[in-house]
């Protein structure tokens, strides 16, 4: 067990969740922009103390944990970088790593960045649904931007999965957003482009467990997921065009009435999701 100060920046549903959780390991401290949710985390006693200027938290903190959007980071980064120390270790909970990693890295200096990704969500928004969501046995990925990260900063990182009882691993972190196009980008995409295409007022008389599962992540906060698709954009593309393809695989069968071909598609999604 790794005891550590923490200060956590941005207490909206991840941070709040994270708060809620950590505060009962650690010395947490909360920033926000938002004085209401700085005050919420007081009251439900997920921080120590809290305010809308981060200074005093930073020269105290071990692990600073940035829950904002992708490109906040950057700009958090140069606004406070001459408060870094080379005995902290700074990490954040985006989903899309490529386009400001390696920036964030060097800003911090001699901080050090060591990113991750808590594989859960919801589609509420805001700390006072900080409970809506469980990260208990989900997937923690720390993504690595050099092969010699230090051992001290993966065993604090590993700490906080360890405290959120999630499966944690590690990977580089353009393997990550390769993967996480797939498993993450496109599985919204989808959602999103299933629930605009069908406008029928009574949809809801007609649907079943399977679409409501399948389009419950359609409920989306359009300000961030803009922005992670706009950020992993090459990799999503390819996904798409590869998810486009085995939709029209799927179009021929049909057109053709080809039902051994349908079988051959049934057959093969069906193995592949069993051997996961």
């Amino acid at each position: 067990m790794i005891y550590m100060n923490i200060l956590i920046v941005g207490l909206g549903l991840i941070g709040g969740a994270y708060a809620s959780i950590l505060s009962k390991y650690h010395n947490v401290y909360g920033t926000d922009l938002d004085i209401n949710a700085i005050n919420y985390a007081k009251n439900k006693n997920f921080i120590i103390d809290g305010s809308v200027d981060p200074k005093n938290y930073i020269l105290k903190s071990d692990l600073i944990i940035l829950s904002i959007f992708p490109k906040a980071i950057i700009d958090f980064l140069n606004k406070y970088k001459d408060l870094f120390n080379s005995n902290q270790v700074i990490t954040d909970v985006c989903g899309v790593k490529s386009k400001y990693i390696l920036e964030a890295t060097n800003i911090s200096k001699p901080a050090y960045y060591l990113a991750h990704h808590p594989m859960s969500g919801s589609e509420k928004n805001g700390i006072e649904n900080y409970n809506s969501f469980s990260f208990k046995g989900k997937n923690f990925i720390i993504t690595t931007v050099e092969d010699n990260a230090p051992t001290r900063a993966i065993d604090m990182i590993k700490q906080i999965g360890i405290d959120l009882e999630m499966n944690v691993s590690i990977c580089d972190y353009k393997k990550h957003d390769q993967m996480i196009a797939y498993t993450s980008d496109l599985t919204h995409a989808v959602a999103v482009s299933l629930m605009n295409s069908n406008r029928d007022p009574k949809l809801i008389d007609f649907a079943g467990r399977s679409f409501l599962e399948m389009t419950r992540i359609a409920n989306i906060n359009e300000s961030l997921w803009s922005e992670i698709f706009i950020e992993n954009r090459d990799y999503l593309l390819e996904e798409i065009n590869i998810f486009i393809n085995e939709m029209h695989k799927m179009k021929n069968a049909l057109e053709n009435n080809d039902d051994k071909k349908l079988k051959e598609l049934f057959l093969s999604s069906t193995k592949i999701r069993k051997e996961m």
